[in-house]
């Protein structure tokens, strides 16, 4: 363990152990109390496979310019990888967890925010350390469940944000109270007339579902092993995924289109993102979605996405028009220049949100609550 002893104008060394977690990490989790700055300088190497930079907006004192700069600073795919505790009130870490090659895993914990100060002006007290891959694994837990009271760092985001006015001089001014531990962007979750029957009807198709799933997963298997496996379209919609069969979330529109797909890609990208762990999932399903992008396979919007509800309801939702149509009405957007991945992953993040903020509404899960808010917005759309 080395300890960092920082008084104005020393040189502690620790941002070069900031910018070693930059360079070399494979996985990379930030916790700040607040940004005040960003060094847009830092380059965040190409083979890091995970980020999250998770910041407080206790007392306002994050600024929006620092929020504004790290967006520029990430990339489209990582777009969705810059997150706010907005759920949380007295979030007040300041700690780095990393991984590099050969697993060895480390910390920077203590005083520190990630702020020109930390490093030049003010008196702080840090450690840096390697740390064992069991405390590695506890430190990725704790993140994750960060993140679930966390939402994506956006435009939209930011323009409710209340800064605090700055503190000068003293002079006997009060501290600024913590802003409550409610989220900025209210997500009221519609309840349209026949609520409970379509939460029901919703309900028997997942089960219905389950009793499919297995014969469905193997389809996924034969035709990512065959490159030229032409059935995986009839085999799909007669044994496994229909309408008729009543395991079908939504209706038709992905065939006109999709019938032709590269069903091997996508096949090769769905057992990639089943094989994951839970806390790395989201990452592994925005790569995918933007690897089918590049790739042009037209199903990997509305028929991935029902396939990600159907396997985990609770975390994924359909992608569709209504749904998107729920967040318009909200004026709660993407982050601008997020790539498709990362903007399908913010979708399921704020839906998973608004759940949060809704605990007594009828719908408990995404795929529920999907088709609560079809009811609602395709009548709105006159469908």
């Amino acid at each position: 363990m080395n300890l960092f002893l920082h008084a104005p104008e020393s040189d502690s060394k620790l941002a070069k152990y900031y910018s070693r977690a930059f360079e070399q990490a494979s996985e990379l989790f930030i916790v700040n109390a607040y940004l005040t700055e960003w060094n847009a300088r830092l380059a965040l190497n190409n083979g890091c496979r995970r980020f999250r930079l998770i910041v407080g907006k206790d007392f306002g004192i994050t600024r929006k310019t620092a929020c504004e700069a790290v967006m520029r600073w990430l990339p489209p795919e990582r777009k969705s990888q810059f997150m706010v505790a907005d759920l949380i009130s007295g979030f007040h870490p300041k700690a780095v967890f990393w991984k590099e090659s050969r697993d060895r895993c480390f910390a920077i914990i203590g005083s520190s925010n990630l702020t020109r100060a930390a490093f030049k002006n003010n008196y702080e007290a840090n450690v840096f350390s390697q740390i064992s891959m069991n405390e590695y694994k506890t430190a990725k837990q704790w993140i994750r469940s960060i993140e679930k009271q966390a939402i994506t760092v956006s435009e939209s985001w930011l323009s409710k944000y209340k800064e605090a006015a700055p503190v000068k001089g003293g002079g006997g001014k009060k501290a600024p109270k913590p802003q409550a531990a409610i989220p900025l962007i209210a997500l009221k979750l519609p309840r349209p007339a026949g609520t409970k029957e379509i939460i029901k009807l919703r309900r028997q198709k997942l089960a219905k579902f389950k009793k499919h799933r297995d014969g469905l997963i193997n389809l996924f298997k034969k035709c990512a092993k065959n490159k030229n496996y032409s059935g995986f379209y009839d085999e799909l919609c007669n044994k496994h995924w229909s309408e008729k069969i009543s395991d079908r979330l939504q209706g038709p529109g992905w065939e006109r289109a999709g019938k032709g797909s590269n069903f091997h890609e996508l096949s090769k990208s769905y057992l990639r993102i089943l094989g994951e762990p839970d806390e790395a999932r989201d990452d592994a399903i925005a790569e995918e979605i933007d690897r089918l992008k590049q790739r042009r396979v037209v199903t990997r919007k509305a028929f991935l996405s029902e396939m990600l509800c159907l396997e985990y309801p609770g975390e994924y939702p359909v992608l569709n028009k209504p749904v998107q149509d729920y967040l318009v009405a909200a004026n709660f957007k993407a982050p601008r220049g997020a790539s498709e991945g990362s903007r399908y992953i913010d979708l399921a993040r704020k839906l998973r949100f608004s759940l949060l903020q809704n605990p007594n509404h009828p719908a408990k899960n995404l795929a529920e609550l999907d088709a609560v808010i079809w009811q609602k917005f395709s009548k709105k759309r006159g469908a």
